[in-house]
């Protein structure tokens, strides 16, 4: 299977599969192992792995596929990553430069949100990868009369995505195009991390120099240390 082809059967299958029994189920199964068993290395890279999760014992409001750094994460729950975002809809899917909610939930409590803002807003100023087919827009995954912490957590920590219609996906070698370019981001990541083996430091010093600031301002800049000028 290709790029296209799963993400193109997820989103025409989820909602009857959801209606139907979890365990054993195949479509779940395509989403856990789907991307490792199929995208090619060449794509993909070395150090970078993948998993999903259709949800846990039961269906999830948004699956997702992630992609990750070893050296940095496998966990979609905390640090950098690249996941597509299914809509709970199944609509659209976007794939995303992200972070892990769940670890600023755990760590800041009720300043979460600010710090997790403060995050994107410093990745969004730096990464030079970025290219005209990503944006900064935010991610829309839920419908207005639904409720989700999680996927509101995927939602405010978008760094920035590139959005996938369902009824107009690009060709698999867009795709693979857009994954492959998402991957070299994830990767300056990396090379600015204060210490890419803890991502928490190198957060804590992110949220540090941009305390009272929502962007980088240019006092704020001259005061990184030398590896976070490697992008600018």
């Amino acid at each position: 299977m290709t790029i296209r082809s799963i993400i193109s059967t997820v989103l025409s299958d989820y909602t009857r599969e959801k209606e139907r029994a979890f365990a054993k189920n195949p479509l779940a199964k395509l989403l856990r192992d789907g991307f490792q068993e199929n995208v090619e290395d060449d794509v993909l890279g070395d150090g970078i792995v993948t998993s999903g999760s259709p949800g846990q014992g039961q269906w999830a409001t948004v699956p997702w596929i992630g992609v990750f750094d070893e050296e940095i994460s496998t966990s979609a729950t905390r640090d950098f990553y690249i996941v597509y975002l299914f809509s709970s809809d199944m609509k659209s899917v976007y794939v995303s430069l992200n972070q892990g909610w769940t670890f600023f939930k755990d760590t800041y409590g009720h300043n979460a949100k600010k710090q997790a803002k403060y995050v994107v807003k410093h990745f969004q100023n730096i990464l030079t990868t970025k290219n005209n087919r990503m944006t900064t827009e935010p991610i829309h995954l839920l419908q207005p009369t639904e409720s989700n912490d999680l996927v509101a957590g995927y939602e405010r920590c978008n760094i920035f995505s590139i959005k996938y219609e369902t009824n107009h996906l690009p060709t698999n070698e867009q795709m693979e195009n857009d994954l492959i370019n998402m991957i070299a981001c994830l990767k300056d990541v990396k090379k600015v991390l204060v210490n890419s083996h803890n991502v928490a430091e190198s957060i804590e010093y992110i949220l540090s120099v941009n305390e009272r600031s929502d962007s980088l301002s240019s006092d704020s800049a001259e005061k990184l240390p030398k590896n976070y000028q490697l992008l600018n």
